[in-house]
């Protein structure tokens, strides 16, 4: 029994390390040794416990059937599986136990994890992580790109310009390419004029120029960046100056009825009737004694 255990482990998980607790598991003297093996093995902080005995007589398994031994399975704080003698055997431990196997061999079936399906699960696992981070990366490349195509960089010019010299040497090399072989003499009399007009010189000039405009990028961005944070810093202090909570601040309130509606005229309350004022802070519920409409001038300078 204890060496079909210790089979199916070693072909399904070989990794997994297997302690034996002894134990008498018929006679006198098993109902208090099965109860100290559980206790024991409980202690030690296993995933989970196999109690398992082979087949025999009703007799020889009725130690499994006792109270103490039921009790002590059901006071474990570790998964046990039972198997208990044959399939067709059938004890109170079996019942009491979390999970029931029919032989000690079906136990450590359930209780092995086959490393083949562990593998396939893992291949898959990583094979779905694969696509997510492809698919991650080209929606940020798309994105990105799409950022990059409205974003109006001063460099983009440059990089056209230079891909269109680049074009037109392309073409001139081709034309000379083409007429070398029916025009060779005409192509020795450009050579000379060439020497005067060589492209090399004009590609050297817009090389110098685009490192010039490439120096002077940084500076202009930087530039750009302080004049929208100056804007940003005027419109937020013009945003401060009209805002109801910089008036409620300066000491006024704002009156709302029980509608919530703001009262802008003595003539919209009436006496007795309750009101509710917003502070800057806070908020005061009062009541209209009067409402007299005769108009009264504040000074702006309290």
């Amino acid at each position: 029994m204890i060496r079909d255990i210790i089979s199916v482990f070693r072909r399904r998980a070989p990794q997994v390390e297997l302690t034996l607790v002894p134990t008498a598991v018929q006679g006198r003297e098993a109902v208090a040794q099965i109860v100290r093996a559980l206790q024991l093995a409980d202690r030690q902080g296993f995933d989970a416990l196999i109690l398992a005995r082979g087949g025999g007589s009703l007799e020889d398994l009725w130690c499994f059937n006792e109270e103490a031994v039921a009790r002590a399975v059901a006071a474990c704080a570790t998964p046990i599986v039972s198997a208990v003698g044959h399939e067709t055997d059938v004890s109170i431990s079996d019942f009491v136990a979390d999970v029931r196997a029919p032989t000690p061999s079906a136990a450590a079936e359930l209780l092995a994890p086959n490393a083949g399906d562990l593998q396939q699960r893992l291949d898959g696992l990583r094979r779905r992580l694969v696509l997510r981070m492809r698919d991650q990366l080209l929606r940020e490349r798309l994105r990105l790109e799409g950022v990059a195509r409205r974003l109006r960089h001063p460099g983009e010019r440059l990089r056209q310009q230079a891909q269109r010299l680049d074009d037109q040497d392309m073409r001139l090399r081709r034309a000379f390419e083409r007429q070398l072989a029916v025009r060779h003499e005409r192509l020795v009399r450009l050579e000379t004029r060439l020497a005067a007009q060589h492209p090399g010189r004009t590609l050297a000039l817009l090389r110098q120029k685009l490192d010039s405009l490439a120096a002077r990028l940084p500076r202009a961005a930087r530039e750009v960046l302080k004049d929208r944070r100056q804007r940003l810093e005027g419109l937020a202090q013009t945003l401060n100056v009209v805002s109801p909570l910089a008036t409620l601040g300066r000491g006024y309130s704002i009156l709302l009825d029980e509608r919530g509606r703001a009262i802008r005229d003595a003539g919209q309350t009436q006496p007795g009737q309750r009101l509710k004022a917003r502070l800057a802070e806070g908020e005061l519920e009062v009541r209209v004694e009067d409402n007299h409409r005769t108009p009264v001038t504040l000074s702006l300078l309290d």
